[in-house]
């Protein structure tokens, strides 16, 4: 009897290793295990602190990565972040130089947040005399309080965590926002810089007070854009809580070095009657992926989100390193008279790869939700594109749509801007460009926008691809 009760256990033990990783995983996740107990005794800011931290460490040793037969990570394959050796970054001992993409992004507005390898840091604009950007009025930054952690997570009828929010519980340093900005206030920044090699896991909580209209923008980048060494692992948890009538625009910008890995989440919870419009741009890292989780938890509420990524083969050294930019979706609809609306395009060049995978779930007590969803890839070249929209309804007084489209440039446009004297690989950029500007092109802040479509056109300027194929 006690072999037969061994021979089961051994037999579920190897089903849960091949639905989740975890046997595969183990030897990774001891690496991050010996990481934490050499280094991580500075992270805990008291007693409490460091047994949540250590509680998320073995659960994150309970379910492993998911390297093998996760139908959520079927497309991102992750041994090759798992595999490697990072350190924990240290804090900045001096004003952190905002320059590169951060610096073009900021343009001297308010900034909130600047952290460096995942540590609070003072910001500076390069300007020669010191100055650091100006801070946002009706902004306030303190860490939460201790063992607490952000409750949307509880709110949602399904899992929203990952193996990688489990890595951010472990490593991560907390910071909390307060917005209530007047209407006309220029957008507020949260910058957060990686160096090489280093793990960087800032986990933000962002509340937006009740009636408040604010822009947000969020920009995981370099900490040296120049910099070609060892690979970065950005895991950045932010959550967002959206008080009533409240109206947010939110703007998610990853900008890492070429041979980093960015595996980021932001989970936002609205109120009754609040409204967001979110913006995903994605043009850095050789593997990242972007997990929105949606709830509409009031009557009333209205989301826009829109992504914007461009992936193809970057030059490592003598050869071209494929990237893969993954966005995924989780939309839950909980009250009743709610609207949602998503369109994420992504342009491929050689050796790029799209992932897509959108989920929109109806809860029976979410009467006349209005839902639509729409993904749209363009291929440049020779390229991969997975996409999963889905839709999950669970009330009969709905209207919710979806759909994915994935094909190249269209050849009577092509030839259309060649009669006009046009080169074809200009013609070709020239559509390329226009793909992506639609869905830059309704976001609410204007002053934004010019920024955003330089940083996609430069990137599209960079892909590999033939006017041929």
């Amino acid at each position: 009897m006690a072999e037969a009760g061994a021979a089961v256990a051994a037999r579920t033990a190897v089903a849960r290793d091949a639905a989740t990783g975890g046997g595969a995983a183990a030897p990774y996740v001891e690496r991050f295990r010996k990481l934490y107990r050499e280094h991580g005794a500075g992270l805990a800011v008291d007693a409490a602190d460091a047994a949540a931290r250590a509680a998320a460490l073995e659960e994150l040793a309970a379910t492993g990565f998911p390297l093998r037969h996760d139908e959520e990570w079927a497309h991102t394959p992750l041994r090759t972040v798992v595999e490697q050796t990072y350190r924990l970054g240290r804090a900045a001992t001096g004003p952190i130089l905002l320059d590169g993409v951060a610096a073009a992004l900021v343009a001297g507005e308010p900034v909130a947040l600047v952290t460096s390898n995942g540590a609070d840091a003072t910001p500076d604009t390069g300007t020669g005399d010191g100055s650091a950007p100006e801070s946002a009025n009706g902004a306030m930054r303190r860490e939460w309080p201790s063992g607490t952690a952000p409750p949307a997570a509880t709110l949602f009828t399904r899992p929203t965590g990952s193996a990688f929010t489990r890595l951010a519980r472990v490593f991560g340093r907390r910071y909390e926002v307060h917005l209530d900005a007047a209407a006309d206030a220029a957008p507020v920044h949260l910058v957060h810089l990686t160096a090489a090699g280093a793990l960087s896991a800032p986990r933000v909580r962002i509340r937006i007070a009740a009636g408040t209209r604010v822009t947000l923008v969020e920009t995981f980048a370099a900490a040296d854009p120049a910099a070609d060494a060892a690979p970065s692992l950005a895991c950045g948890d932010t959550a967002i809580h959206l008080g009533a009538g409240a109206a947010l625009t939110y703007v998610r910008v990853q900008a890492a070095a070429q041979d980093s890995f960015d595996l980021g989440s932001t989970t936002v919870v609205q109120e009754r009657d609040s409204e967001l419009h979110a913006l995903s741009v994605a043009v850095g890292a050789r593997l990242a992926r972007h997990t929105l989780n949606l709830l509409a938890a009031g009557p009333g509420t209205s989301s826009r989100l829109g992504g914007a990524a461009v992936a193809g083969a970057a030059p490592a050294g003598d050869t071209l390193t494929p990237q893969l930019i993954d966005n995924h979706t989780y939309l839950e609809h909980a009250a009743p008279h709610c609207a949602s609306r998503q369109l994420y395009k992504m342009v491929l060049g050689g050796g790029g790869h799209g992932v897509f995978s959108g989920r929109i779930l109806v809860r029976p007590v979410a009467q006349q939700t209005d839902a639509f969803q729409l993904n749209q890839n363009l291929l440049l070249d020779d390229a991969v594109v997975d996409t999963k929209p889905q839709l999950e309804i669970g009330a009969d007084d709905v209207r919710c749509t979806h759909g994915a489209t994935t094909g190249r440039l269209n050849q009577d446009q092509m030839f259309y801007l060649q009669t006009r004297g046009i080169p074809k690989p200009a013609a070709g950029q020239m559509l390329a460009r226009g793909f992506l500007d639609e869905v830059v092109g309704d976001l609410p802040a204007a002053a934004l926008r010019p920024r955003l479509l330089e940083l996609l056109h430069r990137r599209l300027d960079r892909l590999e691809w033939s006017p041929t194929s």
